[in-house]
């Protein structure tokens, strides 16, 4: 008996990967916020003539953009610190505030989040997606904030 368990734990971590680019309105199920963090953006050093101009964030793991279309984009570095598995999505939220993207930020949307991925034995894992915020279309010159969040349900 005792020696199918390992079998049986990493056949039940090594369950199909998923990642579902979840839109704004369609998310599948609400999890606990493991992690969050309010980044300043930055314009793009340049813009390229015939395309959207950009706006960028980045801080200890995270990147992206966004554009004055409303459309984003993302990479995150997630950790898993259990053994038994935990899926775990990663999301941002456009805002306006400060410099420093304090408490003080008034945020302009909602959360929209882009992956969802299985971590199993304390694995990290690169969450790649994006999305589109139709609401802040040509909106761009007033967002100065991103917060990035991760959420997780399961052992988390």
């Amino acid at each position: 008996m005792w020696r199918l368990l390992p079998v049986f734990l990493l056949v039940s971590c090594a369950v199909s990967d998923q990642q579902q680019p979840a839109n704004g309105e369609s998310e599948p199920t609400q999890g606990r916020i493991v992690r969050q963090m309010a980044l300043p953006v930055e314009s793009s050093a340049q813009a390229i003539r015939g395309q959207a101009s950009k706006k960028t964030f980045q801080r200890q793991g995270v990147q992206g953009w966004l554009d004055e279309t409303g459309a984003w984009h993302m990479e995150a570095d997630v950790h898993h610190s259990r053994l038994l598995c935990g899926m775990y999505e990663t999301g941002i939220q456009l805002g306006k505030g400060k410099a420093a993207c304090s408490d003080e930020t008034e945020w302009l949307t909602g959360v929209q989040y882009a992956t969802r991925l299985r971590h199993c034995n304390s694995a990290s894992r690169l969450h790649v997606g994006g999305g589109r915020f139709p609401d802040a279309a040509n909106r761009l010159g007033e967002v100065t904030c991103v917060r990035v969040l991760v959420r997780c349900e399961g052992s988390c």
